[in-house]
């Protein structure tokens, strides 16, 4: 048993059970009615006894009632006198016409009382023995078939004493009668009675909550893993007493059965019985909150499967401005550029944010329903770019169905000669009379191909660990792990989410009232409770490469594009659609002077003198920030003196980068105050006219920054380097309440 919950009425009661176990009948007919199977509802030879006794004590001391008669008594609860007697015999009669013998034991045995506030066979079963009447012994059984007789009996310290020799006496009936032998006999003498009644099991109350919802005064058969259940919410609790020396208040866990999609494990809340306003009642496993990153790996299988993005194509990590959003990394910093799957595995915002414009918010939105979340439901506009970094709010438990779904896709494509399912997508299950019934299978994607969504899972393989978990590679023990962490805007929600064939592990920490705090992060509040968790489970795998759905292709070591002219190569295996991808736009083949050390072409130059070079060239901004990572990166060498080519690219605008609209501050005072305009050049050491309408506003070196404060309206900046190049933007200018 996981839980149970009292009736309205304040009753222990439960539902009848399957079957009666055959010890509790024998026990009870040979107290109560040994001829059960043999009377029509009525025995006159105990009714006869019973007045004898009555007369002969001057006093009501034996009813003569058969079990058929207590059922009606207990139906009617009438007074007991002559009368009423009367009509329970005939009532008696008339049940026995109607209902089977095994009909009257059920009625009896989920309506009579069994002391206090239980009713029914099977909840004193849990609450004076804390197990299932089919595994009780003869002296239990025995002691549950004389209380109904006599319920008051059980309580602490009132006629205990009575109880014990009412069940030996039974006892001593059943062994005359050979129903059990000496040995039997002598140990049921030996146990005792228990001392009262035991609290029932509340192993997961969330979900019984809701199974209460679904349908009131039933019993649920649900497929949670009842040792996994109490390790898991051993686990949570030991945790929170970690957290809430920091003020966090709540933490909830799943865990996910990928073949099947049973929920073996299912822990919504913490406990803490002090303190009401933490509420802890709330299921959050259910509950929306904000996603934080934790949709990232979502648009990059997306973007793989498209193949607009490959696994190690650098992508722009620079600083980017919109209207009204400006996105940054977690660590304030920008790399330039970046492998996609590295960008993903260390949840860098700037390129994802740059990957979702790029792939369109709107085919993004309808994808993610199509994967489950139905939270993400309004208008794409209403989420705006921000979806990906936290705008969009989802639960637990369908992240964690949707990312067991991605698995179960890859697995199955594994396992099925590399065809797909049509219904692959499913939420988790928690009723066990619920499977997962697939459908025909289907030569078509069913959201994600598998080939994507291996590449999505290698690249999670290398989100940082918790400390704990620093050098798992070296470990024969560890276990090869997918995971995903979030952490939303405020520092109010922290996810963790792992994935392997066999299991996803889903932990959510923070407070359910969305208060923040500054140590709600997913890597290290959420990360640890996930592998702790993990180790809970069996030893995991790994996935099989979907080599049917991927193609070997000359990818360019540097850049991670399809391999061009003037490329190094390296072979790898990309999603099929990847085949569409663009050739690497960064390398170029450059003619050097015969020393290597300028730049040259034919209109000044020899020929047969000139080094021909393949080159990786970014463009100036990417180059600004990415050679502060990259020491080996060779900046292109200048022009020869005596030559000239066409303009070159060597400048480029970092703020305002891709819109023409500059947003003017306004001050406390309501007056426009100044911006920055900052700008990246190949060679930081050049000098930089600026220039603003023609008007000259300074020159810069080095750092190429300047602040400007100009009037609401169009405005032209000119920049010109002292090489001569140059570039020019018109900027639209917008103060408060213009647009």
């Amino acid at each position: 048993m996981l839980g149970a919950h009292i009736a309205r009425d304040g009753q222990w009661r439960f539902p009848k059970g399957d079957s009666i176990p055959q010890k509790f009948i024998t026990c009870l007919r040979y107290f109560e009615d040994e001829h059960f199977y043999k009377h029509p509802g009525v025995n006159p030879i105990a009714l006869g006894r019973a007045l004898k006794q009555n007369v002969s004590q001057n006093k009501i001391v034996s009813g003569g009632s058969t079990i058929t008669m207590q059922v009606i008594r207990l139906a009617t609860q009438r007074n007991r006198n002559i009368w009423n007697k009367s009509i329970e015999i005939i009532q008696a009669l008339r049940l026995e016409i109607t209902q089977s013998k095994n009909d009257i034991l059920d009625m009896y045995c989920t309506h009579a009382p069994f002391g206090g506030n239980v009713v029914g066979l099977e909840a004193a079963s849990w609450r004076y023995f804390q197990r299932s009447p089919h595994q009780l012994s003869w002296a239990e059984n025995a002691m549950l078939a004389v209380l109904p007789n006599a319920p008051g009996l059980i309580h602490t310290g009132r006629n205990r004493r009575n109880l014990l020799a009412k069940r030996n006496r039974l006892l001593e009936k059943l062994l005359s009668n050979e129903v059990i032998d000496s040995v039997t006999f002598n140990l049921s003498l030996e146990e005792p009675i228990p001392e009262h009644p035991y609290a029932l099991p509340q192993t997961s109350p969330h979900l019984l909550d809701y199974c209460r919802k679904q349908h009131e005064g039933r019993i649920y058969h649900l497929t949670l893993n009842s040792n996994l259940q109490k390790r898991t919410n051993q686990t949570i609790q030991f945790h929170y007493n970690r957290l809430k020396q920091n003020q966090i208040h709540n933490a909830c866990a799943i865990i996910v059965e990928i073949k099947t999609g049973k929920t073996l494990a299912y822990c919504a809340n913490t406990k803490e019985k002090e303190n009401i306003f933490h509420q802890n009642h709330v299921d959050i496993i259910r509950s929306p909150r904000s996603t934080g990153s934790i949709l990232k790996p979502f648009l990059y299988a997306a973007s793989l499967q498209e193949g607009s993005l490959l696994p190690k194509m650098l992508v722009e990590d620079i600083p980017t401005f919109y209207k009204n959003f400006a996105p940054k990394n977690y660590n304030r910093t920008h790399a330039g550029a970046v492998p996609a799957d590295k960008a993903l595995s260390q949840s860098l915002n700037v390129p994802a944010v740059k990957m979702l414009e790029d792939y369109d918010i709107g085919r993004f939105c309808d994808i993610l329903q199509k994967t489950g979340l139905t939270t993400i439901k309004s208008d794409p506009e209403y989420y705006g770019l921000s979806l990906i970094l936290g705008g969009a709010e989802a639960s637990l438990f369908e992240l964690s169905g949707a990312y067991a779904s991605m698995a179960r896709t890859v697995n199955n494509y594994s396992n099925n000669s590399s065809r797909y399912f049509s219904n692959e997508f499913n939420s988790p299950f928690v009723f066990a009379e619920k499977n997962i019934k697939y459908k025909e299978k289907t030569p078509f994607y069913p959201v994600y191909s598998a080939g994507a969504l291996y590449h999505t899972f290698e690249a999670l393989t290398n989100v940082s660990r918790p400390d704990e978990e620093i050098g798992w590679q070296a470990f024969s023990s560890s276990r090869k792990i997918a995971w995903k962490t979030g952490t939303s805007f405020g520092y109010r929600d922290a996810w963790a989410i792992g994935i392997t064939p066999e299991y996803v592990v889903g932990v959510w920490v923070g407070n359910a009232t969305g208060e923040g705090r500054p140590g709600i992060v997913g890597g290290t509040t959420a990360g640890p409770i996930m592998f702790d968790l993990f180790r809970h489970l069996p030893k995991t795998s790994w996935f099989e490469p979907p080599y049917d759905d991927m193609i070997q292709m000359n990818i360019c070591k540097q850049s991670g594009y399809k391999a061009g002219s003037y490329c190094n190569t390296d072979s790898m295996y990309i999603p099929k659609q990847g085949n569409k991808g663009d050739i690497c736009p960064y390398h170029r083949l450059i003619h050097l002077s015969s020393d290597g050390l300028k730049r040259v072409n034919s209109d000044c130059y020899a020929i047969s003198k000139m080094i021909h070079r393949n080159w990786f060239v970014l463009p100036p901004v990417m180059e600004w920030y990415y050679r502060k990572n990259h020491p080996l990166y060779k900046k292109l060498p200048p022009m020869h003196s005596d030559c000239s080519g066409e303009p070159e690219e060597v400048m480029e605008f970092i703020y305002p980068q891709n819109t023409n609209q500059l947003f003017l501050p306004v001050g406390i005072d309501g007056q426009t105050q100044s911006v920055v305009v900052k700008v990246a050049h190949q060679n930081p050491s050049s000098t930089i006219f600026w220039h603003i309408d023609e008007r000259f506003l300074g020159e810069t070196t080095f750092v190429h920054q300047m602040t400007i404060q100009p009037t609401v309206g169009w405005h032209t900046l000119t920049l010109t380097d002292d090489k001569g190049n140059f570039i020019r933007k018109r900027i639209h200018c917008v103060g408060r309440g213009d647009s």
